[in-house]
C-alpha cells in the first residue's frame, strides 16, 4: 500500500510539472529564445563584421541570464493571462484550463511573481556589472503592463493586441541593447554609406522587430476571431465582437499586405538566386497559404489553422535569417 501510495503522489506531482510547462507555452519561450540567440550571434554578428572587429560587451553566461530572463517574462506573462482568463478560457478551450484544475490559483500567482522576481534581479544584475541601468525599464514596464492585460487592456478593441505586438517586436531589441548601445562609440566611428555603423545596426535590428510586430499583430486579431464565443461572456470588446467576422477579416488582410510589402522590399536587396527562392519558400509560400486559409476561415478550428501558419511565418523567418547571413 505504501509504494502505491508513494507511486500515486509521484504521478501528481510529474502532472503538476506537466500542467506548469503547459501553463508557461514552451513554444513560445522556444521562439522568445531563439529570436535572441539569432538576433545577437547571427545578425548582429553579421552586421559588426563590416567594421568591427572588438568583442561583444555581455560574454556567454550574461547574455545566457538575458534570454533567460526574457523568457521567464515570457513565461510569467503567460500564467497571469490564464489566471485572468479562467473563466473565459473554460468555453474557449476546455480542454486545456490548467489553473483552477492541476494548477491552484495560489500556485500560478505565486509563480508569476516568483519568475517576474527573478527576471528582474537577473537584468539588474547585469545592469550592475556594466553599470548600464536602461534595460532594467524593460521588464518592469513589461511586467507592469501584462498585469494590466487581461483584466483591463485586453478587453478593449486594437489596444491588447499592440500591447502584445509590441512586447513581441522588442524581443529583438532587449537581445542586443547591451552590445551596441556600449559599442556607440566605436560604432559611430565606422562610417557606413551615408550614415555610420551604430545606426546600421540599429535599422536591422528594428527592421527584424517591425516583422515580428506585423506577424503578432496578424495572429493575435486571428486568436481573438478563435474566442469569440468565450470573450462575448466577458464584455470583451475585441475586433471580431465589435465589427463581426467579414470587417475583421478585411483588417487582417491589410495587415497580410503590410507583411508582403515588408518582404518584398527586403527581396528588392537581394541578388542571389540562393537567397530570392529561400525567401519564397520560408515567408512567401506560408504567406500566401495563411492568406489563402484566411480567406476560406468560417469557424474557430478554421481560424487556428490561419494562427499555425502564422507561427510558421515566424519560425519561417528565423530559419532564413539563420540560412543568408
Amino acid at each position: 500500500m505504501k509504494d502505491a501510495s508513494t507511486l500515486s503522489t509521484k504521478i501528481q506531482q510529474l502532472h503538476r510539472l506537466k500542467s506548469l510547462l503547459q501553463l508557461s507555452r514552451p513554444l513560445n519561450l522556444f521562439i522568445v529564445g531563439i529570436t535572441m540567440y539569432i538576433t545577437r550571434h547571427v545578425v548582429l554578428t553579421d552586421v559588426l563584421s563590416k567594421g568591427y572587429t572588438g568583442d561583444f560587451i555581455l560574454n556567454d553566461i550574461a547574455f545566457g541570464s538575458l534570454v533567460l530572463a526574457a523568457m521567464l517574462i515570457t513565461a510569467a506573462g503567460n500564467i497571469i493571462n490564464d489566471y485572468f482568463d479562467q473563466k473565459v478560457d473554460k468555453i474557449n478551450k476546455p480542454d486545456r484550463v490548467v489553473v483552477g484544475k492541476s494548477i491552484s490559483r495560489r500556485v500560478a500567482i505565486f509563480m508569476h511573481q516568483f519568475l517576474n522576481i527573478s527576471a528582474v534581479v537577473l537584468v539588474a544584475r547585469i545592469s550592475w556589472q556594466h553599470d548600464y541601468w536602461l534595460p532594467i525599464g524593460f521588464p518592469i514596464i513589461i511586467i507592469t503592463l501584462l498585469w494590466w492585460y487581461s483584466p483591463v487592456i485586453k478587453k478593449k478593441p486594437v489596444v491588447g493586441n499592440l500591447l502584445v505586438a509590441g512586447c513581441t517586436a522588442l524581443v529583438p531589441v532587449f537581445a542586443v541593447i547591451y552590445d551596441v548601445q556600449l559599442l556607440e562609440i566605436p560604432l559611430k566611428a565606422v562610417s557606413f554609406g551615408s550614415t555610420n555603423l551604430f545606426y546600421y545596426t540599429w535599422f536591422w535590428i528594428i527592421g527584424i522587430g517591425g516583422f515580428a510586430f506585423v506577424l503578432t499583430m496578424i495572429r493575435e486579431v486571428v486568436k481573438d476571431t478563435q474566442d469569440i464565443p468565450g470573450d462575448s461572456t466577458a464584455d470583451y470588446k475585441t475586433l471580431p465582437i465589435i465589427w463581426g467576422m467579414p470587417r475583421t477579416k478585411r483588417y487582417v488582410f491589410v495587415w497580410m499586405l503590410v507583411f508582403v510589402l515588408m518582404t518584398g522590399v527586403s527581396m528588392a536587396r537581394l541578388t542571389e538566386a540562393r537567397d530570392l527562392a529561400l525567401f519564397a519558400g520560408l515567408l512567401i509560400l506560408p504567406w500566401f497559404i495563411a492568406l489563402m486559409k484566411l480567406n476560406r476561415a468560417q469557424t474557430p478550428r478554421d481560424f487556428a489553422g490561419v494562427s499555425f501558419w502564422i507561427k510558421a511565418l515566424m519560425l519561417g523567418g528565423l530559419l532564413l535569417l539563420l540560412l543568408i547571413l
